[in-house]
């Protein structure tokens, strides 16, 4: 691993535990720059009878703040999500049923 690589990861490692993000069934890993993301992503908190519709924009939300943080790392040359239950299409996060 690239000395770049680890203190990318470092850096994501940081923004993962300062959120509200549950990364326990996530796993990364940074090539050359590339950042992979992979796993089921959801917040760390489960939300509360009638509030589904919330907690879907709610983790949207955080999915987009979390790939704009991921690459304004210094040497972060893309985001690439390997979601099991998230989509990226047309700069639209999808849910996966």
């Amino acid at each position: 691993m690239l000395k770049e690589d680890f203190v990318i990861q470092s850096d994501i490692r940081r923004i993962l535990i300062r959120t509200n993000i549950n990364y326990s069934r996530m796993d990364f890993g940074t090539v050359k720059g590339v950042v992979y993301i992979r796993g089921i992503f959801q917040l760390s908190f489960s939300p509360k009878q009638g509030e589904e519709e919330k907690m879907k924009t709610m983790t949207t939300n955080t999915l987009y703040s979390l790939e704009k943080k991921v690459r304004s790392i210094p040497g972060v040359s893309d985001v690439i999500f390997q979601l099991l239950n998230w989509r990226k299409e047309r700069g639209q996060w999808f849910l996966l049923k």
